[in-house]
Order: C-alpha cells, then structure tokens, then sequence
C-alpha cells in the first residue's frame, strides 16, 4: 500500500507584477497557511518520504514549509510547473519503491485533473494549500491508476 498526498501551493502574491508567474512569492495568508498545514499533516501521524515539488517560487516555499516540519527528503523538479495530469502521473510512476509516502507539491489544474483520473471523479476545486490524499493498493509507483486508488482524506486551511 503507497500513499499519494497531493497538495496545491500555498495562496500567492500578486503584488509584484514585474515578476513572471513562475517568479511569484507567497502572500501572508500562504506563510501561514502552509506550515499551518504541515503542522495538522503530522498530527495525522502520516510519515512522508519524499515531497515532490513544481520547482516555481510559491510551491518551492510551501515544500519548504511542509519540509520544516514533516522533516522529509526534498526534490524539486521544473516538469511538475503547470503540468498536465499526465505529465504529473509520469513523474509519480518514476518515484522509487521504498518510498512509501509521497507528497506531489503542484499547481491546478493539473492537480485537479490528476485527483479526478486517479479517483475515477473529484468534484472539488483543490484549493490553495489544499490536500487530497490517496491510497494506492500497489507496490510500485509505477503501477498507480485509477484502478487501485482511493480517496483517504481531503483537507484544507478554511477547514480546519
């Protein structure tokens, strides 16, 4: 059995309209939604191996954050940035098999697109900062489909 924690970025800035989109910073409200987060992530005694994470500034500060205080390894990959739900099950089936918990740390819609092939049906919109968490009845990641997932939780900071 492997867990999949997908997690939308934290809420970014629109402040700086210079910057290019892959440039933007968190706002306050992703500073402390994301450790915040992180924080209710390990109080579900859930042991992540591996974060996953779109290589732009607002998802690179949120694994950062979600890293602090979950104390996994870390990788950054720039495919992950607004990559289709195919492009973010490619990298998953890539993911070794000792790693048994796995947080891909992206951007919608590709994480919603992802939620709703691997659940066969997501009705909702991930929100910023939102996880959607998935056991996969498998023993590699390379087998992950829609045929052996299933939805285990789904949390979000306006939730909480």
């Amino acid at each position: 059995m492997k867990e999949l924690l997908i997690i939308r970025h934290a809420k970014s800035s629109w402040d700086f309209p210079h910057l290019n989109d892959y440039n933007r910073p968190l706002n306050d409200r992703g500073k402390r939604d994301a450790p915040k987060m992180a924080k209710w992530l390990s109080s579900q005694e859930i042991k992540v191996d591996l974060i996953l994470s779109s290589g732009a500034e607002r998802a690179k500060n949120t694994a950062l954050a979600f890293q602090a205080v979950l104390n996994s390894h870390l990788k950054i990959n720039d495919q992950l940035y607004h990559a289709s739900y195919s492009k973010l099950l490619n990298q998953i089936k890539q993911t070794a098999s000792n790693v048994n918990c796995l947080i891909l740390l992206s951007h919608n819609p590709g994480l919603n697109d992802l939620a709703d092939y691997l659940l066969s049906g997501f009705p909702e919109n991930i929100p910023t900062t939102g996880i959607v968490s998935l056991k996969l009845d498998i023993k590699k990641w390379s087998e992950a489909s829609s045929k052996n997932a299933s939805l285990h939780l789904f949390q979000y900071p306006k939730n909480l």
